[in-house]
């Protein structure tokens, strides 16, 4: 049974953060025995990835150092530097990426994120949540995301071991 969840995210305008927050408050109403840990990046240890029974991993998409379609530099950090040998153990996970249509890599954060937990073991639950361009008129898409996230969770057997 999935009792917690921890969050991690990178946010520099906010919008992130949003997406973050409108997923917490959709998981509250459908899963309201869940204790959600939410917690940036730039704080977060190697170990924050497993310390729960699932995982979000949120960040925008940057161009860190011109590269177009980057993790931002805080999530790169962690999971690039960091966390670069974490075994994931199975841990139930998904990923929220952000990103403008005005560049060719749009919401590239997303593809990376879920490499990241793809190649470090994670039980991917289901497809990326991806935000195109200012979150808050798509609070409809984020919740409907945050309700498939809540019922794969919740489909998961008794006796996982995260």
């Amino acid at each position: 049974m999935i009792r917690t969840l921890t969050i991690i995210y990178t946010t520099g305008t906010g919008h992130t953060e949003f997406v973050v927050d409108t997923v917490i408050t959709a998981l509250a109403v459908s899963n309201p025995d869940i204790r959600v840990i939410k917690q940036r990046a730039e704080i977060s240890k190697p170990e924050d990835l497993t310390k729960s029974d699932a995982l979000i991993l949120a960040c925008g998409t940057w161009n860190t150092n011109n590269v177009e379609g980057m993790l931002s530099p805080y999530m790169h950090d962690l999971l690039a530097v960091r966390a670069t040998t974490e075994d994931l153990k199975g841990i139930p996970a998904a990923v929220i990426g952000l990103g403008d249509e005005r560049y060719f890599f749009t919401a590239k954060a997303a593809d990376r994120l879920m490499e990241y937990l793809s190649v470090h073991n994670a039980k991917v639950l289901l497809p990326a949540l991806k935000i195109v361009n200012d979150p808050f008129d798509q609070t409809k898409k984020i919740q409907d995301w945050a309700k498939e996230f809540s019922s794969a969770l919740s489909k998961l057997p008794a006796s996982i071991d995260a």
